[in-house]
């Protein structure tokens, strides 16, 4: 099974001089690639495939000598991205490609000839060797590629695919005692059927203070300037900070829940989390919540794991539907934290019985009815 390993790298002033050509040589490739590929599209109508697209690449070679100083295979990703992403939008699965901005994070790829050495604690990649590497946790098998990134608040990264001999868990039987169902907010970050809650951290809203201090000191400052790039740098480094401690808590939150033995079926909403950012009054919350990668990192530790994940329809009722009777209370408020059902008079937390429906229209998915 493929896995993916991220670690922290420092490398010396030459090492990143030469990620700072190969981050601008693959964002060129990308973004001259992209002005190809749409004006061919846009006025003959034509669709260019990744082989016609990487002939060019010559061309661009030609204009850009200083192409040959970074990985030739690295340029080639990157002209492989831009065909993917344009077959992606072709067939609506994605929005249409934008161009890539040097503020913004930065990466190149190094499909092959990629080592770690585990005794010097050293990444070796094609033209660059010798990079120290923060090697925090040990992996066996062999590696597929590397791909070295940048953050925005200067720090850098390489994330290692390896081929590793971990085989998936092969998935239970479906069982109504070893099944959970889970409701995700933004005032509990999560609910399980079981009483299990996760409280909702909330990490953006200690870090307003500070990055509202500094957003009023950039506007005094001339944009290019020490001073502007300095509180430029500060910004970053509070999002980076808000944003590991998300994926951190996210991670936790998987990892217990994946591994409880007394869990084999995991029941969860089908949300629409794009449409939901469209409510101005509920977007902060739910961006800070980070729900859409929760269920990201959720499916693929399920599969890891073997534990079935269930996912129900969209539009079923969860929250209104009363979990003693079935009676659906349409005059439900999003207010409205606790409610009583007008026909068995049983008393709900709208979060834990949404936990409860949940997974009663999960197992009524899975399991054959009578």
């Amino acid at each position: 099974m493929l896995r993916a390993y991220k670690y922290r790298l420092y490398p010396t002033q030459e090492q990143a001089e030469f990620f700072s050509k190969s981050f601008g040589c693959c964002r060129v490739a990308y973004n001259r690639t992209l002005d190809y590929m749409s004006m061919m599209w846009c006025g003959a109508g034509v669709g260019v495939s990744y082989y016609s697209a990487k002939a060019q690449l010559v061309a661009l070679k030609e204009f850009y000598p200083w192409f040959g100083e970074v990985n030739s295979q690295s340029l080639q990703y990157a002209v492989k991205q831009v065909a993917d992403a344009f077959k992606n939008w072709w067939e609506h699965r994605a929005s249409r490609p934008q161009p890539k901005c040097k503020k913004a994070r930065q990466s190149f790829h190094n499909p092959q000839n990629c080592s770690v050495d585990w005794k010097h604690k050293t990444l070796s990649i094609p033209k660059c060797k010798d990079i120290p590497i923060v090697l925090h946790r040990s992996f066996f098998g062999k590696i597929k590629d590397v791909t070295i990134s940048m953050n925005p608040d200067g720090r850098y990264y390489a994330s290692i695919l390896v081929d590793t001999a971990i085989t998936e868990k092969s998935c239970s039987v479906v069982e109504e005692a070893t099944a959970i169902g889970i409701d995700t907010g933004v005032k509990t970050f999560a609910v399980c059927s079981n009483g299990r809650e996760f409280a909702a951290p909330h990490f953006a809203k200690p870090a307003e203070k500070r990055l509202k201090h500094y957003q009023r000191e950039l506007r005094h400052k001339t944009k290019g300037s020490s001073g502007w790039k300095k509180i430029q740098h500060h910004i970053a480094c509070i999002y980076a900070k808000v944003a590991n401690q998300r994926l951190d808590f996210i991670h936790k939150v998987t990892h217990q829940l994946t591994h409880d033995s007394q869990v084999r079926t995991i029941c969860i909403e089908d949300l629409n989390v794009k449409g939901m950012l469209k409510n101005h009054h509920l977007a902060y919350s739910i961006a800070d919540a980070s729900i859409s990668r929760f269920y990201t990192i959720l499916e693929y530790k399920c599969r890891w794991e073997g534990i079935n994940l269930i996912r129900i329809g969209r539009w079923d009722a969860s929250s209104r539907t009363c979990s003693a009777c079935g009676e659906v209370n349409p005059r439900l408020k999003l207010s409205d934290r606790t409610w009583a059902c007008m026909s068995c008079g049983s008393v709900h937390d709208r979060d834990y019985n949404a936990s409860v429906n949940i997974k009663s229209f999960g197992l009524r998915m899975a399991l054959p009815s009578d």
